[in-house]
């Protein structure tokens, strides 16, 4: 049997809500997760904001693959300049899809990714929280102007490397 033991006297609660407003980021993590309300499976992104007072918080923002939803993923594809007509995501398909988890999505490989997001704040269970509420495209750090020219900038890492060639599971959007 392990065991540890935590002095909880000092620990403040979690996540503190930044202020509304256009923040850099940069994508760290885009899974498939399995939605509760609805039969149709979502994408979980995760941001880490990056050059400003709150580097390293992190954001997140959902995208549903109902169809009736996908003009909110067109726009963010559109805004990372990775959007086709017709585009196929792949994910790890080694991992089961939960509602609290699921595979990393690898095609199109937007993890590391610099873009901007617009975050709004709103109150859920009595909290103030932030919701993305826009992907824009490159930050001001990668375009030097502080303005959003349509299409993001990919980092110096790559997943690609990383990726299991063969490996993956494939859905078609239209």
């Amino acid at each position: 049997m392990g065991r540890t033991t935590i002095n909880f006297a000092e620990v403040e609660g979690g996540f503190e809500a930044v202020p509304e407003g256009t923040y850099d980021v940069t994508i760290e993590k885009v899974d498939l997760r399995d939605s509760k309300s609805s039969e149709h499976d979502y994408l979980n992104w995760e941001f880490k904001i990056v050059g400003d007072d709150y580097e390293g918080q992190r954001l997140w923002m959902i995208t549903s693959l109902s169809p009736r939803a996908l003009f909110r993923l067109k726009d963010v594809f559109e805004a990372l300049g990775v959007l086709e007509d017709e585009m196929t995501l792949d994910w790890d398909d080694d991992v089961e899809i939960t509602n609290s988890s699921g595979p990393m999505l690898l095609e199109p490989d937007v993890i590391g990714m610099s873009c901007k997001v617009v975050v709004h704040n709103e109150v859920y269970e009595g909290k103030e929280r932030n919701r993305v509420e826009e992907v824009l495209g490159e930050t001001s750090s990668s375009n030097g102007a502080g303005k959003s020219s349509g299409s993001a900038k990919k980092a110096s890492s790559s997943r690609a490397s990383a990726k299991k060639s063969g490996s993956g599971s494939r859905r078609a959007l239209r």
